[in-house]
């Protein structure tokens, strides 16, 4: 997703619609490299396209972000993403046993298109704006919920309320903290039984003085 995932684990799901499999499922978003390949096959599904694509080194993939214009025996490459594992599209009808979320991609020698900030889609809880993938925000802890090596914090952004995943951090009510990650609607993490209407994956969050 930034994560991603990438939620970004998080990189997660790759719709309005999809609910996706948190905690032990899920890694941390891994550095920006020259990821690329061939594309296999393409789907696209509320707003998003999921290709399968075939790596240099033969290996092949599942690779999901931003609906883009691509085709069978394209080249595409991504930066930042998160590995996501029993993953369901609901907006397909299919689970992928892993895929990768990336916050952003294209053809190769094309202009990269970022995943998020999802501007078609309802606005975060109370208002609150969404955010463009990578951008830095911070805010307050209200709580913070772990499973199965995932926090979900609760943030106070300066009076809006946002829900916020990442690899699992020692944090607790009244914290300062500082993210970067994408936001995505309508999430089902299973690990805690809860669909949040919004939540941002992050890379990571850090305590701030």
């Amino acid at each position: 997703m930034t994560a991603i995932a990438i939620a970004l684990c998080a990189l997660g799901a790759c719709s309005a619609e999809d609910a996706v499999p948190l905690g032990s499922n899920a890694n941390a978003a891994q550095p920006a490299s020259p990821n690329s390949g061939k594309v296999l096959q393409v789907m696209h599904g509320g707003g998003y396209s999921y290709a399968e694509v075939q790596l240099a080194s033969g290996d092949k993939v599942w690779v999901a972000g931003q609906q883009i214009d691509v085709k069978p025996g394209k080249q595409v490459q991504w930066g930042n993403y998160m590995v996501m594992r029993d993953f369901n599209s609901r907006s397909l009808g299919r689970t992928f046993p892993e895929i990768l979320f990336v916050e952003s991609w294209g053809a190769n020698g094309a202009q990269p298109v970022a995943t998020a900030p999802h501007g078609s889609l309802p606005q975060a809880q109370l208002g609150a704006a969404p955010l463009a993938a990578g951008a830095m925000d911070s805010g307050v802890v209200k709580s913070v919920q772990n499973a199965g090596g995932y926090s979900y914090i609760e943030v106070d952004r300066g009076g809006q309320v946002v829900w916020v995943a990442a690899v699992e951090t020692a944090l607790k009510k009244g914290d300062k903290v500082q993210w970067q990650g994408t936001e995505m609607s309508n999430f089902t993490a299973r690990s805690i039984n809860r669909t949040f209407d919004k939540i941002v994956f992050a890379q990571g969050v850090t305590v701030t003085p």
